[in-house]
């Protein structure tokens, strides 16, 4: 018996070693063809599954349902022997596709403004190779798109106002160096809706002519957001001289457009490669995790699937009177809204009074939602509801 065993233990060894590694790799072909077969059956799937929770009214997220599938497939990897944090986070990944499937299907259905392949005309800062450009094309994958390359946020948001333009896309908030105070007061100065936002993992590089090498740097440029986020990598870096210009796309083209090989830019390694760029150095931002949340906005609102999860962003000042940002915070409190962003910024020409904006977890069109926004109104001097939209996918089984 064991010497039968041993016999099929060596004639197995001698069957793969006698595989040509060409051999081998077909067959992982053939496996990784079978496994995007299966991705595609299960994304036919989620649609039918986002075609029954329509029918009968019902969230399309189970985050209980998604935990208890992640520890399933948890003890059947240590079965096969794989490693459960790769297991995790490939069907991490696969939830999070399936979320956003069903919400672009609802979203088609109900308002398919946003998510069409129809071609849409585009605002951002700085054009091609800017990072809203970058964040623009990601949000906007499913459409062929104009990019109409603007010098300011301001010059954005006026594009949009006046219909030049469908939508603006606008860098909001970073990882590193927190709010956008300027885009900040813009959208309160302007009537326009935020109807998406999209966060972009911004990896900063620096960048350079074709050859160039780091120590013949003389100057680098930058726009002033990339700056900050980059400025204690940069001085340990090198002594070039730091130039701020208006845009990532405008520091791109300063770099292409020198005759000498001493001039370079931050930015990223995507922005590198549109404009035949070498990359000096790597991952120069302060912090290891820098990301920015960017805003999509337009001059109409768009209605968000009562059944897709949502966020809304609002606008408040509450006067000088004491504990009244209190009371306001106390009221999301009493109605179980979550709040995921609280930014303040001091209103012009009046002293020590500050307008709050605030980010909250729910669709403006939720009974919930909208009484308590009409409650906020009697503790409020000013409220403006910004906009209501769907959220970006991020699985909850981490």
């Amino acid at each position: 018996m064991n010497q039968s065993k041993k016999n099929s233990n060596s004639n197995s060894t001698s069957m793969a070693m006698s595989e040509t590694i060409t051999d081998i790799r077909e067959t992982i072909t053939q496996i990784d063809n079978e496994l995007l077969s299966l991705l595609a059956k299960r994304r036919q799937c989620s649609e039918a599954v986002a075609k029954q929770k329509q029918h009968i009214n019902k969230p399309l997220r189970d985050h209980l349902r998604e935990r208890e599938l992640i520890e399933r497939l948890v003890k059947k990897a240590n079965q096969l022997n794989l490693n459960p944090h790769y297991v995790t986070r490939i069907f991490n990944t696969i939830i999070e596709d399936s979320v956003q499937f069903q919400q672009d299907y609802l979203q088609r259905c109900e308002h398919p403004e946003l998510k069409t392949t129809e071609q849409k005309s585009l605002a951002v800062l700085g054009g091609k190779g800017a990072y809203s450009y970058l964040a623009a094309k990601q949000f906007f994958s499913h459409s062929g798109n104009d990019y109409v390359a603007c010098s300011s946020f301001e010059q954005v948001l006026q594009k949009v106002e006046k219909g030049s333009v469908d939508y603006g896309v606008i860098p909001i908030e970073n990882t590193t160096s927190g709010g956008i105070t300027e885009v900040y007061d813009l959208l309160l100065d302007s009537n326009l809706n935020i109807v998406g936002d999209q966060k972009y993992a911004v990896t900063h590089c620096l960048v350079a002519a074709p050859g160039a090498k780091l120590e013949d740097i003389t100057q680098i440029v930058a726009h002033p957001e990339a700056s900050r986020q980059c400025n204690k990598n940069l001085k340990e870096l090198t002594s070039a001289n730091l130039c701020l210009v208006q845009s990532t796309a405008h520091a791109l083209e300063l770099v292409v457009n020198q005759t000498q090989s001493n001039v370079a830019a931050v930015a990223s390694e995507a922005a590198a490669q549109l404009f035949s760029l070498d990359v000096l150095k790597f991952n120069i931002a302060n912090q290891s995790e820098n990301i920015t949340r960017f805003l999509v906005l337009s001059r109409n609102p768009v209605k968000v699937s009562s059944l897709a999860e949502c966020k809304t962003s609002i606008a408040l000042s509450t006067g000088q009177k004491a504990g009244s940002l209190a009371e306001v915070l106390g009221l999301f409190h009493q109605a179980n809204i979550p709040l995921t962003r609280l930014e303040s910024r001091p209103i012009p020409n009046k002293p020590w009074e500050q307008m709050f904006y605030i980010d909250l977890l729910g669709n403006i069109n939720d009974k919930n939602v909208e009484k308590t926004i009409q409650s906020l109104t009697k503790s409020c001097r000013f409220l403006r509801v910004l906009g209501s939209y769907q959220i970006e996918t991020v699985s909850a089984c981490k």
